[in-house]
């Protein structure tokens, strides 16, 4: 009886503390409610509750404290911090790049907010006054392309970029990407907007895709020649990554992550060992991840062996029929227990592995592939003995 009342009193304490504890009672008029920039906290806010300039504050912009890498001749880069998005990071968690063209920049995403876009310009007008006429989207994940309405407002730029983007963010129609009768004056809040602090996210509206592509496309921007790769169902809906023949360079963006685990909650395993076989079968260089530092021969080689083990594992695991609520303590890829966010992301890549593979079976070519791995580990072992 001791024990019922005890669960029943923290029950009823959870439920009287839930609007404190996911911060729901926040509005204007109650100005304790405040984040340590003096900014107010709100994470259920709605367009209606404030005036233009509201949002805006009075404290500096957040300092990003932005420094380009030059990956290639053309191409510098900016890259995140390997975690998850959060105030003290203020969304600075993704790689986003510029390219040079003859007479202005062509973007590679455009990072976490319309501040961030504006002081990663600064740096790049730095190296070439060039204004950012083009911008290529990799895939919808807002901590990628939150600064597209930066490069909007001060260059009128073009944005090439998934249709996803537009239809689940933006509320557009699915078949066409544009506004229709239904569509909400106001769209809610993206995760980055409900994550960081009003110094970093003032500014920041929502702005989608102009132009679609329904496959693959070759196109010449400003002088470069680039490859603009569908690769389909990967890491989320609707996955692209660019290659310049020329410069030898492919930018993957999530398709690609090392020094961390990669978070599959919107992917499918074999879309991404698909993608993979896409990028390999380019020649490059170099290739800047999505999340990650390393852009050399190896860059792409984590990612590899990640989902190659997580495919095999997860379908060992349902050929021995282990139960779904275990699968997590069966496939534990201890492999990359020193990796950032194994902990936090490995388990759920785990679970929806299964869930999207226990209806799978392999293919012809899947299984050629098998066979030609297995020949050549043989031939090594042979080689060594």
């Amino acid at each position: 009886m001791k024990v019922k009342l005890i669960i029943l009193f923290l029950i009823l304490a959870f439920v009287v503390s839930m609007p404190f504890i996911f911060n729901k009672t926040t509005h204007p008029a109650e100005p304790h409610e405040l984040d340590i920039d003096g900014n107010f906290i709100m994470y259920d806010w709605h367009y209606d509750d404030f005036k233009e300039g509201t949002r805006d504050g009075t404290n500096p912009d957040w300092d990003y404290n932005l420094k380009p890498v030059q990956v290639s001749e053309r191409v510098w880069c900016f890259f995140g911090a390997m975690e998850m998005p959060t105030k003290e990071n203020a969304g600075n968690m993704a790689n986003s790049c510029y390219i040079k063209g003859d007479t202005s920049w062509i973007l590679w995403d455009t990072g976490a907010s319309y501040v961030f876009a504006k002081q990663a310009y600064a740096e790049m007008k730095k190296i070439a006054d060039l204004p950012a006429k083009t911008i290529f989207l990799s895939h919808e994940h807002d901590d990628h392309w939150l600064g597209n309405n930066y490069y909007t407002h001060e260059f009128d730029a073009k944005i090439y970029g998934p249709k996803s983007v537009n239809v689940n963010y933006l509320g557009y129609d699915a078949k066409t990407g544009k506004p229709f009768e239904g569509t909400r004056e106001h769209p809610p809040q993206t995760r980055m907007e409900r994550a960081l602090y009003q110094s970093a996210i003032r500014g920041t509206h929502l702005k989608g895709v102009d132009e679609f592509f329904d496959d693959t496309t070759e196109i010449t921007v400003d002088g470069v020649n680039i490859e603009y790769v569908k690769v389909g169902y990967v890491h989320s809906e609707e996955d692209w990554f660019l290659y310049l023949p020329d410069d030898k360079v492919i930018l993957a963006a999530d398709v690609v992550m090392n020094g961390r685990v990669t978070s599959n909650r919107d992917g499918l395993v074999v879309g991404q060992l698909n993608a993979l076989k896409a990028i390999n079968a380019r020649e490059w260089d170099y290739l800047v991840p999505g999340h990650g530092f390393i852009t050399d021969k190896t860059a792409a080689d984590e990612t590899i062996q990640y989902f190659a083990l997580l495919k095999d594992r997860v379908l060992e695991g349902i050929e021995e029929s282990i139960h779904p609520d275990f699968i997590t303590k069966h496939v534990t890829l201890d492999e990359f227990k020193d990796k950032d966010l194994y902990y936090l992301l490995s388990p759920g890549n785990v679970f929806r592995s299964y869930e999207e593979l226990e209806m799978y079976e392999e293919d012809d070519e899947d299984e050629e592939e098998d066979e030609e791995e297995e020949d050549e580990e043989e031939e090594e072992s042979e080689e060594e003995e």
